[in-house]
Protein backbone atom coordinates (compact mmCIF):
# COMPACT_ATOMS: atom_id res chain seq x y z
CA UNK A 1 0.00 0.00 0.00
CA UNK A 2 0.93 3.44 -0.39
CA UNK A 3 0.72 6.42 1.78
CA UNK A 4 0.32 9.55 0.30
CA UNK A 5 0.63 13.34 1.62
CA UNK A 6 -0.82 16.11 -0.45
CA UNK A 7 0.96 19.34 -0.86
CA UNK A 8 -1.13 22.32 0.01
CA UNK A 9 -1.08 25.08 -3.41
CA UNK A 10 -1.34 28.20 -0.82
CA UNK A 11 2.52 27.11 -0.04
CA UNK A 12 5.24 25.16 -0.42
CA UNK A 13 5.42 23.17 2.81
CA UNK A 14 4.57 19.18 2.88
CA UNK A 15 2.08 18.93 5.77
CA UNK A 16 2.90 15.61 7.00
CA UNK A 17 0.38 14.32 9.66
CA UNK A 18 -1.54 16.97 9.29
CA UNK A 19 -5.95 16.78 10.31
CA UNK A 20 -7.90 17.99 7.57
CA UNK A 21 -10.07 20.46 10.25
CA UNK A 22 -10.81 23.68 8.79
CA UNK A 23 -12.67 25.91 11.76
CA UNK A 24 -14.93 28.43 10.89
CA UNK A 25 -14.03 31.94 11.94
CA UNK A 26 -13.44 34.81 10.18
CA UNK A 27 -10.32 33.76 8.15
CA UNK A 28 -10.25 30.49 6.59
CA UNK A 29 -7.25 28.35 6.07
CA UNK A 30 -8.14 24.83 4.38
CA UNK A 31 -5.30 22.07 4.61
CA UNK A 32 -5.63 18.94 2.94
CA UNK A 33 -5.76 15.71 4.76
CA UNK A 34 -3.36 12.65 3.55
CA UNK A 35 -4.69 10.33 1.53
CA UNK A 36 -4.72 6.00 2.21
CA UNK A 37 -4.14 4.18 -0.88
CA UNK A 38 -4.19 0.52 -0.58
CA UNK A 39 -1.06 -1.82 -2.08
CA UNK A 40 -1.32 -2.04 -5.87
CA UNK A 41 1.13 -4.91 -5.89
CA UNK A 42 0.36 -6.54 -9.52
CA UNK A 43 1.28 -9.85 -7.97
CA UNK A 44 -0.73 -9.37 -4.88
CA UNK A 45 -4.29 -10.81 -5.74
CA UNK A 46 -7.37 -9.56 -3.32
CA UNK A 47 -8.23 -12.97 -2.32
CA UNK A 48 -5.23 -14.17 -1.13
CA UNK A 49 -4.47 -15.03 2.22
CA UNK A 50 -1.81 -12.56 2.53
CA UNK A 51 -3.36 -9.51 1.22
CA UNK A 52 -4.58 -7.66 4.71
CA UNK A 53 -1.16 -8.64 6.17
CA UNK A 54 0.30 -7.51 3.11
CA UNK A 55 -2.00 -4.17 3.19
CA UNK A 56 -1.40 -3.81 7.06
CA UNK A 57 2.06 -3.91 6.97
CA UNK A 58 2.64 -1.98 4.00
CA UNK A 59 0.46 1.02 5.43
CA UNK A 60 3.10 0.65 8.23
CA UNK A 61 6.20 0.93 5.81
CA UNK A 62 7.13 -2.43 7.54
CA UNK A 63 7.39 -3.92 4.13
CA UNK A 64 8.13 -3.01 0.60
CA UNK A 65 7.56 -3.72 -3.11
CA UNK A 66 9.96 -3.69 -5.23
CA UNK A 67 10.22 -1.21 -8.36
CA UNK A 68 7.85 -3.08 -10.99
CA UNK A 69 5.17 -2.99 -8.39
CA UNK A 70 5.50 -6.28 -7.67
CA UNK A 71 5.53 -8.28 -4.16
CA UNK A 72 6.96 -11.52 -5.07
CA UNK A 73 4.71 -13.59 -2.61
CA UNK A 74 6.27 -16.88 -3.28
CA UNK A 75 10.26 -15.17 -3.41
CA UNK A 76 11.89 -16.37 -0.02
CA UNK A 77 12.08 -13.39 2.65
CA UNK A 78 16.34 -13.51 3.41
CA UNK A 79 17.37 -13.11 6.70
CA UNK A 80 18.48 -9.14 6.00
CA UNK A 81 15.09 -8.41 4.67
CA UNK A 82 12.94 -10.16 8.04
CA UNK A 83 15.74 -8.42 10.14
CA UNK A 84 14.33 -5.48 8.86
CA UNK A 85 10.53 -6.29 8.66
CA UNK A 86 10.89 -7.14 12.20
CA UNK A 87 12.90 -4.21 13.71
CA UNK A 88 10.55 -1.61 12.08
CA UNK A 89 7.31 -3.84 13.92
CA UNK A 90 8.65 -3.58 17.01
CA UNK A 91 10.70 -0.03 16.65
CA UNK A 92 13.88 -1.47 17.82
CA UNK A 93 16.63 0.79 17.52
CA UNK A 94 20.55 -0.07 18.17
CA UNK A 95 22.21 2.33 20.95
CA UNK A 96 25.01 4.32 20.00
CA UNK A 97 27.71 2.23 21.28
CA UNK A 98 26.89 -1.18 20.34
CA UNK A 99 28.92 -2.34 17.84
CA UNK A 100 28.79 -5.83 15.21
CA UNK A 101 31.25 -8.64 14.92
CA UNK A 102 29.28 -9.66 11.29
CA UNK A 103 32.13 -8.92 8.10
CA UNK A 104 29.59 -9.76 5.65
CA UNK A 105 27.57 -6.96 6.89
CA UNK A 106 28.11 -3.20 6.33
CA UNK A 107 27.48 -0.29 7.62
CA UNK A 108 26.44 0.69 4.04
CA UNK A 109 23.73 -2.36 4.26
CA UNK A 110 20.23 -1.44 4.23
CA UNK A 111 19.57 -3.13 6.97
CA UNK A 112 22.57 -2.77 8.95
CA UNK A 113 21.15 -0.78 11.42
CA UNK A 114 18.13 -3.02 11.70
CA UNK A 115 20.57 -6.14 12.30
CA UNK A 116 22.88 -4.32 14.72
CA UNK A 117 19.24 -4.05 16.85
CA UNK A 118 17.87 -7.53 16.99
CA UNK A 119 21.43 -8.76 17.75
CA UNK A 120 21.59 -6.06 20.72
CA UNK A 121 18.19 -7.52 22.07
CA UNK A 122 19.78 -11.16 21.49
CA UNK A 123 17.56 -12.26 18.75
CA UNK A 124 20.98 -12.92 16.42
CA UNK A 125 24.37 -14.39 17.87
CA UNK A 126 26.78 -11.79 17.39
CA UNK A 127 29.46 -13.58 15.16
CA UNK A 128 31.84 -13.33 12.29
CA UNK A 129 29.17 -14.07 10.03
CA UNK A 130 25.04 -13.02 9.39
CA UNK A 131 24.87 -14.34 6.18
CA UNK A 132 22.70 -11.52 5.17
CA UNK A 133 21.07 -12.48 1.90
CA UNK A 134 20.72 -16.71 3.00
CA UNK A 135 17.30 -17.24 3.47
CA UNK A 136 15.34 -16.96 6.76
CA UNK A 137 14.39 -20.86 7.78
CA UNK A 138 10.63 -21.38 9.23
CA UNK A 139 12.52 -22.38 12.33
CA UNK A 140 14.27 -19.22 12.41
CA UNK A 141 11.35 -17.54 11.66
CA UNK A 142 9.15 -18.98 14.79
CA UNK A 143 12.45 -17.66 16.98
CA UNK A 144 12.78 -14.13 16.10
CA UNK A 145 9.03 -13.92 16.45
CA UNK A 146 9.03 -15.46 19.71
CA UNK A 147 11.97 -13.53 21.24
CA UNK A 148 11.16 -9.97 19.39
CA UNK A 149 7.91 -9.75 20.97
CA UNK A 150 8.68 -11.18 24.63
CA UNK A 151 5.98 -14.11 24.03
CA UNK A 152 6.63 -16.66 27.46
CA UNK A 153 6.99 -19.84 26.49
CA UNK A 154 6.31 -22.87 29.18
CA UNK A 155 6.52 -26.88 28.42
CA UNK A 156 2.57 -27.78 28.08
CA UNK A 157 3.16 -28.89 24.32
CA UNK A 158 -0.24 -29.05 24.07
CA UNK A 159 0.54 -29.10 19.85
CA UNK A 160 3.37 -31.56 18.11
CA UNK A 161 4.34 -31.20 14.73
CA UNK A 162 5.70 -34.74 13.00
CA UNK A 163 8.45 -33.03 11.85
CA UNK A 164 10.07 -31.28 14.72
CA UNK A 165 11.24 -33.04 17.91
CA UNK A 166 12.70 -31.57 20.87
CA UNK A 167 15.66 -31.90 19.60
CA UNK A 168 15.43 -28.95 17.33
CA UNK A 169 16.58 -25.96 18.26
CA UNK A 170 13.35 -24.15 17.65
CA UNK A 171 11.47 -26.55 18.82
CA UNK A 172 10.20 -24.34 22.04
CA UNK A 173 9.57 -21.33 19.38
CA UNK A 174 7.82 -23.10 17.07
CA UNK A 175 5.05 -24.78 19.27
CA UNK A 176 4.47 -21.69 21.05
CA UNK A 177 3.86 -19.68 18.14
CA UNK A 178 1.56 -22.92 17.10
CA UNK A 179 -0.45 -22.81 20.52
CA UNK A 180 -0.90 -19.13 20.06
CA UNK A 181 -2.11 -19.25 16.08
CA UNK A 182 0.15 -17.42 14.80
CA UNK A 183 1.24 -20.38 12.77
CA UNK A 184 -1.96 -22.39 11.74
CA UNK A 185 -0.29 -25.36 10.46
CA UNK A 186 -2.47 -28.37 11.38
CA UNK A 187 -1.03 -29.83 14.40
CA UNK A 188 0.63 -33.03 13.85
CA UNK A 189 1.36 -32.35 9.93
CA UNK A 190 4.62 -31.37 9.06
CA UNK A 191 5.64 -27.66 10.15
CA UNK A 192 9.27 -28.15 7.54
CA UNK A 193 11.15 -25.96 10.04
CA UNK A 194 14.07 -25.63 7.75
CA UNK A 195 12.21 -24.84 4.74
CA UNK A 196 12.81 -21.05 3.33
CA UNK A 197 9.94 -18.50 4.57
CA UNK A 198 8.10 -16.89 1.81
CA UNK A 199 7.58 -13.41 1.43
CA UNK A 200 4.07 -14.05 1.94
CA UNK A 201 4.37 -16.41 4.88
CA UNK A 202 6.66 -13.77 6.44
CA UNK A 203 4.40 -11.34 6.03
CA UNK A 204 0.91 -13.42 7.32
CA UNK A 205 3.35 -14.87 10.47
CA UNK A 206 4.42 -11.37 11.59
CA UNK A 207 0.98 -9.36 11.20
CA UNK A 208 -1.08 -12.41 13.30
CA UNK A 209 1.68 -11.44 16.06
CA UNK A 210 1.17 -8.13 15.74
CA UNK A 211 -2.81 -8.78 16.57
CA UNK A 212 -1.62 -11.06 19.69
CA UNK A 213 0.63 -8.46 20.76
CA UNK A 214 -2.01 -5.83 20.94
CA UNK A 215 -4.83 -8.15 22.59
CA UNK A 216 -1.71 -8.98 24.73
CA UNK A 217 -1.32 -4.76 25.29
CA UNK A 218 -4.97 -4.27 25.54
CA UNK A 219 -4.70 -7.53 28.47
CA UNK A 220 -7.53 -9.38 25.93
CA UNK A 221 -4.79 -11.86 26.31
CA UNK A 222 -2.95 -12.35 29.80
CA UNK A 223 -0.08 -15.24 30.80
CA UNK A 224 -1.82 -17.78 33.45
CA UNK A 225 1.29 -18.76 35.07
CA UNK A 226 -0.59 -21.94 37.04
CA UNK A 227 -1.52 -22.97 33.89
CA UNK A 228 1.49 -22.00 32.09
CA UNK A 229 -0.36 -20.42 28.61
CA UNK A 230 -1.81 -17.59 27.47
CA UNK A 231 -5.64 -17.30 27.80
CA UNK A 232 -7.64 -14.99 25.43
CA UNK A 233 -10.70 -13.66 27.06
CA UNK A 234 -12.60 -12.87 24.32
CA UNK A 235 -12.12 -16.78 23.86
CA UNK A 236 -13.29 -17.73 26.86
CA UNK A 237 -16.89 -19.70 27.13
CA UNK A 238 -19.49 -18.41 29.85
CA UNK A 239 -19.66 -20.80 33.07
CA UNK A 240 -22.78 -22.97 32.20
CA UNK A 241 -26.04 -21.81 34.45
CA UNK A 242 -27.14 -24.69 36.89
CA UNK A 243 -29.46 -27.04 35.19
CA UNK A 244 -33.05 -25.97 36.09
CA UNK A 245 -35.99 -28.24 37.15
CA UNK A 246 -37.72 -29.82 33.92
CA UNK A 247 -40.41 -27.59 32.65
CA UNK A 248 -43.32 -28.52 29.88
CA UNK A 249 -41.75 -28.36 26.31
CA UNK A 250 -42.48 -24.84 24.92
CA UNK A 251 -43.65 -24.23 21.78
CA UNK A 252 -40.84 -24.30 18.80
CA UNK A 253 -40.07 -20.22 18.81
CA UNK A 254 -40.96 -18.91 15.41
CA UNK A 255 -38.17 -18.27 12.96
CA UNK A 256 -36.41 -14.80 13.25
CA UNK A 257 -36.59 -12.42 10.47
CA UNK A 258 -33.19 -11.99 8.37
CA UNK A 259 -30.64 -9.80 9.89
CA UNK A 260 -29.61 -7.57 7.03
CA UNK A 261 -25.59 -6.94 7.00
CA UNK A 262 -24.69 -3.23 7.56
CA UNK A 263 -23.62 -1.73 4.76
CA UNK A 264 -20.07 -0.79 3.73
CA UNK A 265 -20.00 2.62 5.08
CA UNK A 266 -22.14 1.83 8.05
CA UNK A 267 -19.70 -0.77 8.93
CA UNK A 268 -16.98 2.35 9.40
CA UNK A 269 -19.19 4.47 11.04
CA UNK A 270 -19.06 1.48 13.35
CA UNK A 271 -15.54 0.80 13.31
CA UNK A 272 -14.90 4.47 14.15
CA UNK A 273 -16.80 4.65 17.06
CA UNK A 274 -15.80 2.03 18.73
CA UNK A 275 -11.92 2.98 18.11
CA UNK A 276 -13.36 6.26 19.43
CA UNK A 277 -14.91 4.35 22.82
CA UNK A 278 -11.43 2.54 23.20
CA UNK A 279 -9.78 5.67 23.18
CA UNK A 280 -12.38 7.52 25.39
CA UNK A 281 -13.05 9.79 23.17
CA UNK A 282 -17.01 10.93 22.56
CA UNK A 283 -19.09 8.75 19.83
CA UNK A 284 -19.66 10.62 16.87
CA UNK A 285 -23.45 11.15 15.80
CA UNK A 286 -24.00 9.75 12.56
CA UNK A 287 -25.53 12.31 9.52
CA UNK A 288 -28.00 11.58 7.34
CA UNK A 289 -26.51 14.55 5.66
CA UNK A 290 -23.16 14.09 5.62
CA UNK A 291 -23.63 10.25 4.33
CA UNK A 292 -25.49 11.54 1.27
CA UNK A 293 -22.33 13.90 0.70
CA UNK A 294 -19.46 11.10 1.07
CA UNK A 295 -22.04 9.00 -0.75
CA UNK A 296 -21.86 11.39 -3.74
CA UNK A 297 -17.63 12.28 -2.94
CA UNK A 298 -17.20 8.50 -3.19
CA UNK A 299 -19.50 8.05 -6.49
CA UNK A 300 -17.34 11.13 -8.16
CA UNK A 301 -14.02 9.57 -7.06
CA UNK A 302 -15.02 5.94 -8.55
CA UNK A 303 -16.24 7.36 -11.47
CA UNK A 304 -13.01 9.42 -12.36
CA UNK A 305 -10.51 7.14 -11.39
CA UNK A 306 -9.11 9.55 -9.15
CA UNK A 307 -8.49 9.46 -5.26
CA UNK A 308 -8.35 12.96 -4.56
CA UNK A 309 -9.54 15.57 -1.84
CA UNK A 310 -11.00 17.61 -4.72
CA UNK A 311 -13.46 16.34 -6.16
CA UNK A 312 -13.55 16.40 -10.19
CA UNK A 313 -17.31 17.51 -10.25
CA UNK A 314 -17.64 18.77 -6.53
CA UNK A 315 -14.11 20.47 -5.94
CA UNK A 316 -12.21 20.71 -2.90
CA UNK A 317 -14.44 19.28 1.30
CA UNK A 318 -15.29 23.20 1.88
CA UNK A 319 -17.12 23.74 -1.85
CA UNK A 320 -18.49 20.46 -1.73
CA UNK A 321 -20.31 20.77 1.73
CA UNK A 322 -21.55 24.63 0.61
CA UNK A 323 -22.88 23.08 -2.27
CA UNK A 324 -24.93 20.69 -0.59
CA UNK A 325 -26.07 23.40 2.02
CA UNK A 326 -24.41 21.67 4.86
CA UNK A 327 -23.62 23.83 7.66
CA UNK A 328 -20.71 23.11 9.82
CA UNK A 329 -18.21 24.49 12.51
CA UNK A 330 -15.22 22.30 11.79
CA UNK A 331 -14.33 19.21 9.07
CA UNK A 332 -12.03 16.69 8.08
CA UNK A 333 -11.78 14.27 5.18
CA UNK A 334 -10.72 10.57 5.28
CA UNK A 335 -10.64 8.74 1.63
CA UNK A 336 -9.27 5.64 0.56
CA UNK A 337 -9.40 3.14 -2.68
CA UNK A 338 -8.53 -0.37 -2.83
CA UNK A 339 -9.38 -2.04 0.55
CA UNK A 340 -12.31 -5.19 0.54
CA UNK A 341 -13.89 -4.63 4.24
CA UNK A 342 -14.16 -1.70 6.30
CA UNK A 343 -12.06 -3.25 9.55
CA UNK A 344 -8.72 -3.25 6.73
CA UNK A 345 -9.61 0.45 5.68
CA UNK A 346 -10.34 1.49 9.40
CA UNK A 347 -7.14 0.16 10.50
CA UNK A 348 -5.06 1.31 7.77
CA UNK A 349 -6.08 5.07 8.49
CA UNK A 350 -5.60 4.18 12.33
CA UNK A 351 -1.77 3.30 11.29
CA UNK A 352 -1.76 6.83 9.48
CA UNK A 353 -1.24 9.98 11.80
CA UNK A 354 -3.07 12.78 9.96
CA UNK A 355 -6.11 9.82 9.28
CA UNK A 356 -5.96 8.82 12.65
CA UNK A 357 -5.96 12.24 14.46
CA UNK A 358 -9.23 13.14 12.28
CA UNK A 359 -10.60 9.42 13.44
CA UNK A 360 -10.16 10.33 16.86
CA UNK A 361 -10.45 14.05 17.01
CA UNK A 362 -12.61 15.56 19.78
CA UNK A 363 -13.31 18.40 17.89
CA UNK A 364 -16.37 16.22 16.21
CA UNK A 365 -19.39 15.91 16.46
CA UNK A 366 -20.75 13.98 13.45
CA UNK A 367 -19.77 11.32 10.74
CA UNK A 368 -21.08 10.35 7.23
CA UNK A 369 -19.84 7.76 5.35
CA UNK A 370 -19.74 6.71 1.73
CA UNK A 371 -18.42 3.84 -0.90
CA UNK A 372 -18.18 3.51 -4.56
CA UNK A 373 -17.04 0.57 -6.61
CA UNK A 374 -15.79 1.48 -10.09
CA UNK A 375 -15.99 -0.77 -13.09
CA UNK A 376 -12.75 -3.05 -12.02
CA UNK A 377 -14.33 -3.49 -8.60
CA UNK A 378 -12.11 -1.14 -6.97
CA UNK A 379 -13.79 0.36 -4.13
CA UNK A 380 -13.35 4.16 -2.97
CA UNK A 381 -14.28 4.86 1.05
CA UNK A 382 -14.99 8.35 2.16
CA UNK A 383 -15.31 9.52 5.39
CA UNK A 384 -16.29 12.91 6.55
CA UNK A 385 -16.11 14.33 10.25
CA UNK A 386 -18.01 17.70 10.87
CA UNK A 387 -19.07 20.36 14.29
CA UNK A 388 -21.78 21.69 13.80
Amino acid sequence: MKLTNKQPQHNNKLFIGTTAITIAATALAATCAPIAEAATFKDVPADHYANEAITYMAANQIINGYPDNTYRLNQPVTRAQAAKMIALAIKAKPSNAYKLNFTDVQPTHGSYDHIRALTERGLFANQSKFNPNAPLTRGQMAKLLVLGYNIITDDNDFIRFADVTKSNGSYTYIITIAELNITITRPGAEFKPNEPVTRAQMAAFLYRTIEFDNKRTKGLITYDKQKKMYIDKQQQPDKPAPPKPEQPKPEPPKPEPPVNQPSLAAQTIINVNAERKAAKVPSLQADPALNKIAAAKAEDMAKHGELTHTSPTYGTVPEMLEKFNYKWKAYGENIAAGYISAKGVTDAWLASPGHKENLLSPTFTHMGAGTATDKQGKIYWVNLYSKK
